[in-house]
């Protein structure tokens, strides 16, 4: 559907009538299939990268950045002049906030689209806002499953509370797995699951999810282990609450 937006929009229009321009951040992003991105609106503009002396008159539809690339930064991609992915990750790191872009990062190394960090590093090199942004690189962890497990590890690590494991295999006395959880403190048996709003599914139509969830979590109580859960409510409204539940959990294991 974007690829079919950019292509039968203004924007394909522009990029005809202005060779020079390249498709990037947002935009890029959508056309890499990265992970953790924003939900995605029809109102949602294009963004393209066009030369600083070109003019930048306002068009419906599209968001025009002045600035330039070196030709080993574009590549194409569906048939469109594009910035390539250290680069498109590099600007949208640049330009969002600390927990959008872990989790973008978080995204891109755990679905394997990027396999290190040094090409975004080497993309900060002289940039406005990067002196920051290198801190942020070294609290990526591509073993993080989603955005709301990013979310959920930088809200406990600022209050002093990061997980020891992240998508820690529990397992009975047998060696049988009972749980892959998202979150583990180990030492105290503690662990947290972050709970996505679709994870459930419809359980009217197919409670088949929900009788599991129930039963696994017999049977981690049966193993000694405190779970937590939260939600993308808690996240967004109260991560307060999501650092009082780990620290109680904790204080009590």
């Amino acid at each position: 559907m974007y690829l079919a937006r950019i292509r039968c929009s203004g924007a394909c229009a522009a990029l005809h009538r202005r060779p020079d321009a390249i498709v990037c951040g947002l935009s890029a992003a959508r056309l890499y299939g990265l992970g953790a991105l924003p939900r995605y609106t029809p109102a949602e503009p294009v963004h393209l990268l066009v030369s600083p002396t070109s003019s930048r008159s306002r068009s419906a539809g599209l968001v025009l950045h002045a600035g330039t690339v070196p030709d080993d930064e574009v590549r194409p991609v569906r048939g469109l002049p594009t910035t390539n992915l250290s680069r498109t990750l590099a600007d949208l790191v640049l330009a969002w906030e600390r927990p959008e872009a872990v989790a973008l990062l978080d995204a891109a190394l755990h679905t394997r689209r990027l396999l290190a960090l040094d090409g975004i590093r080497t993309e900060f090199f002289g940039r406005r806002g990067a002196a920051s942004r290198y801190r942020w690189l070294r609290e990526v962890d591509g073993r993080a499953e989603s955005a709301l497990e990013s979310r959920v590890r930088l809200v406990l690590s600022d209050a002093g509370l990061p997980p020891e494991e992240l998508q820690y295999p529990i397992r009975d006395g047998f060696g049988t797995l009972v749980a892959r959880v998202d979150m583990a403190w180990v030492s105290r048996q503690v662990c947290l699951e972050a709970d996505g709003a679709a994870f459930h599914g419809a359980p009217i139509l197919d409670p088949k999810p929900l009788y599991y969830d129930r039963e696994r979590q017999n049977q981690l109580q049966a193993l000694r282990w405190r779970t937590v859960r939260v939600t993308w409510k808690d996240v967004l409204t109260r991560p307060a609450y999501i650092v009082k539940a780990v620290a109680n959990t904790l204080g009590r294991a």
